[in-house]
């Protein structure tokens, strides 16, 4: 069981067996957003969604604790622990166990629609995609127009997607050559369809990747040095992909997407310094906070 499953396990055995999707999503969300552990660097991203703060990862291993045995699924959107998750003994730090306990001792009280409240309240960001009238609830940001480039490594999809979203991103342009992964969400068919759920274009262009099979034995500058000199060299026979991302570009707020964080270990640095050479845009890489 990964770590950030023991915390869900912990949650739903600390406030009865009993418990509601919003009432998870919401308590792990000010779990990571209002104490000293935050659930711990690998606890679960949130996305403004319809109801506020929402994980697609963390919805996603509810029902691998469901496939395991810990939980059975009830009606209207509602988990109870089974026999076997009742007695599950959950081993955390100590200090997660004081912030589950902070949380649930301050919010645990509250009902549904006062616990939403809240943290429609306290968090106005989240409410951008609720589809409950708020006053508090911000436009959605739009980015000038600009050669966007962002990688997702070591990062859920939730905080790679709300970073698009806060930096007012509207399409995301994937050069990945083959675009799969083991990470949850970054998985071609997935990232599309939570893309589209968001109103996030996507647009995969794999002409302007580079095969896995030249990205073998990086392993030093002048290996990486080499690669990007080959890529570079060979962006003057994709003229119709260039030309479909220039337009991309030009016609709304869009990223570059691969893996890599750093944008200096990545091609599409070098593709948006060949597309700067053709356009007047500038370059930004996006940046987590």
């Amino acid at each position: 069981m990964l770590y950030r499953q023991r915390i869900l396990l912990k949650i739903i055995q600390r406030t009865g067996g009993n418990i509601s999707l919003l009432q998870l999503m919401k308590w792990s969300f000010l779990l990571h957003q209002e104490t000293p552990s935050g659930g711990g660097s690998t606890f679960y991203g949130f996305i403004p969604y319809l109801y506020g703060p929402y994980s697609f990862t963390l919805n996603r291993e509810v029902d691998v604790l469901v496939r395991n045995g810990f939980l059975k699924k009830q009606e209207s959107n509602r988990w109870q622990l089974t026999p076997v998750g009742e007695q599950q003994e959950v081993r955390l730090p100590n200090q997660i166990h004081e912030d589950i306990s902070t949380v649930i001792n301050e919010y645990g009280k509250l009902s549904i629609c006062e616990l939403k409240n809240t943290v429609y309240h306290h968090y106005p960001w989240f409410t951008i995609n609720s589809t409950i009238d708020n006053k508090c609830k911000p436009e959605r940001p739009i980015a000038p127009l600009a050669i966007y480039t962002a990688g997702y490594e070591k990062k859920t999809v939730d905080d790679f997607l709300n970073l698009l979203m806060q930096s007012g991103i509207q399409k995301l342009i994937d050069v990945r050559y083959n675009p799969i992964a083991r990470r949850y969400g970054f998985h071609k068919s997935t990232l599309q369809k939570l893309c589209h759920s968001l109103d996030i274009d996507y647009q995969h262009l794999p002409g302007l990747g580079i095969p896995g099979a030249a990205r073998k034995n990086l392993n030093s500058s002048d290996r990486y040095q080499s690669l990007f000199e080959g890529y570079r060299s060979n962006l003057c026979n994709c003229p119709d992909d260039i030309e479909t991302v220039i337009s991309l570009l030009t016609s709304q707020p869009s990223v570059l997407v691969c893996m890599e964080a750093n944008p200096e270990c990545c091609h599409r640095n070098i593709l948006a310094q060949y597309i700067a050479g053709i356009i007047n845009l500038p370059i930004e890489h996006l940046r987590y906070s």
